[in-house]
């Protein structure tokens, strides 16, 4: 069998609360007592069979819409490599701090039992989402960037597939001091064609991106996820993470076959980070 469509399903009333959904699958064994209610992500009393759940296998944000795989390409399942269980993970904005909101907003997958001739993979490429993610204030154009390098890329692709994988959608991913977000891709130190781009980004309008023609990422090759900013209306600094008021650099590259590599990313030097916001000298406590 194979997924071969997936659309959001958003409570009604709940479309400016739901602002993105990933979904993750796990590892091969789970208790009942873990599958019979739902928990509050990354928060200590999570159970730590969800962090066997690492793998992203769909990702939808706010203002997308359904996605439908190609007509060569779906999300396999059935094989021991498939999922067995999956994560559900919901990130919600809710600025004013409603009360007692319950939300069932999730995922309609649609699938068939004819076999798809590949096998769909996801890679999470940029920034790693770390308070290490700076971004000044009152600045109109700032830019990051994260880097999927050409070790990560090299060492995964000549392990499984020297041929290459297949990029055929992309979603871009930022928060609401993004302005544009571009996807480069680099073969031998020279820049190809982007992969993605989106030089008005809005952030109540993000869904995947069909590539008009497949692009094939090589061993060897290296990705830049590059983003813009603008905190002009911002008084303090704003910082990588989770919320909106926080900020991302993010790409979900959907592509074939699939391979065993689902993040490619990179994190700011912390040591350059404090050259930049002044700090010359660092102390450390005689011990």
């Amino acid at each position: 069998m194979a997924i071969i469509q997936v659309e959001p399903v958003i409570q009604q009333g709940h479309e400016s609360l739901v602002h993105h959904i990933l979904l993750y699958q796990c590892g091969s064994s789970f208790s009942d007592s873990v599958l019979d209610d739902g928990h509050e992500c990354y928060h200590p009393n999570m159970p730590d069979a969800f962090l066997t759940c690492e793998t992203v296998i769909f990702a939808w944000a706010i203002g997308g819409e359904g996605f439908s795989y190609p007509p060569h390409v779906g999300l396999s399942l059935g094989t021991p490599l498939d999922p067995h269980y999956v994560l559900l993970e919901v990130h919600y904005d809710n600025p004013t701090y409603k009360e007692g909101l319950i939300d069932n907003s999730g995922l309609r997958l649609f699938y068939t039992a004819d076999i798809r001739k590949y096998d769909a993979g996801v890679i999470e490429a940029g920034l790693w989402v770390s308070l290490f993610h700076t971004i000044p204030p009152g600045l109109p154009d700032f830019r990051s960037e994260g880097h999927c390098t050409l070790e990560c890329l090299e060492e995964a692709l000549e392990a499984e597939k020297p041929s290459g994988i297949h990029v055929f959608a992309v979603l871009l991913h930022a928060h609401l001091a993004g302005r544009g977000i571009r996807l480069r891709h680099f073969r031998k130190g020279e820049e190809m064609r982007l992969l993605a781009y989106d030089d008005d980004f809005d952030f109540n309008f993000q869904e995947f991106q069909y590539l008009k023609e497949e692009q094939t990422i090589l061993p060897g090759d290296n990705l830049i996820t590059e983003c813009r900013y603008n905190t002009k209306d911002r008084a303090r600094m704003t910082w990588g993470g989770l919320s909106t008021r926080n900020e991302m650099c993010l790409s979900y590259l959907l592509y074939y076959p699939r391979i065993n590599l689902t993040r490619c990313a990179s994190i700011p030097d912390i040591m350059e980070q404090l050259q930049f916001i002044g700090v010359k000298e660092i102390y450390r406590p005689v011990t």
